[in-house]
């Protein structure tokens, strides 16, 4: 890697970044030797089925499989916590964005979830795997802890491996997240906070004015 003389690094600012050749080295080394955004770099290497990567994966996408991967051997896993992210802008229409290390993939079901027993009505389950775990984000209704999709019987129900502990009524939403490591990126709009369950340390601002807590 190099750079025009008398010029500082600047790492690119779009992905994949244009290609650059026939520059001189910079004299003394660079400001800042190899820096690129891990978004845009791919692995080339053969695919590592005991980590879960494919060549072709974007980095960013490596170092989550990596996460988890580790997070398992720790002798006390790094745990996920709740968050809200508020927006504290006084210009309306700049958006606080913010990163996160979380679990995926996530479903939410539409309002007016119900149950009857293990059997669970929703208005549709695209998007819903077997193996989530399952929690009630509105309404009534709630799950005994690590309650699980373990069948999908139809387009519009599936089967829980425990009845909930509270019936789901009055709009009953449903999230069910799935045991990946994903990078999640919001946007918070002003007078609109949002809360979010990651990884406790992991959460970011990338941009705009705001608190994370």
């Amino acid at each position: 890697m190099s750079c025009p003389p008398n010029t500082p690094c600047n790492p690119c600012a779009e992905c994949p970044p244009a290609p650059v050749t026939s520059l001189p080295p910079c004299t003394g080394g660079e400001p800042c030797d190899e820096v690129s955004k891990v978004d845009c770099v791919s692995y080339a290497g053969p695919n590592l089925p005991a980590l879960g990567v494919l060549t072709g994966d974007r980095m960013l996408s490596v170092l989550a499989k990596l996460h988890k991967a580790i997070n398992t051997l720790r002798p006390t896993p790094i745990a996920t916590g709740n968050y809200t992210a508020t927006n504290t802008s006084t210009v309306t229409t700049v958006p606080l964005v913010v990163s996160y290390l979380g679990l995926g993939p996530v479903y939410n079901s539409t309002a007016g979830a119900t149950n009857s027993g293990a059997a669970i009505t929703v208005g549709s389950t695209t998007g819903l795997i077997v193996g989530m775990t399952l929690e009630v984000v509105a309404g009534t209704g709630a799950f005994p802890a690590n309650t699980t999709v373990v069948s999908i019987a139809s387009n519009t129900s599936f089967v829980a491996s425990q009845a909930p502990s509270t019936n789901l009524s009055a709009g009953a939403v449903i999230r069910a997240t799935g045991s990946d490591h994903q990078i999640f990126t919001i946007n918070v709009a002003v007078g609109t906070p949002q809360t979010f369950k990651a990884f406790i340390g992991s959460p970011i601002k990338v941009s705009g004015t705001g608190t994370i807590v």
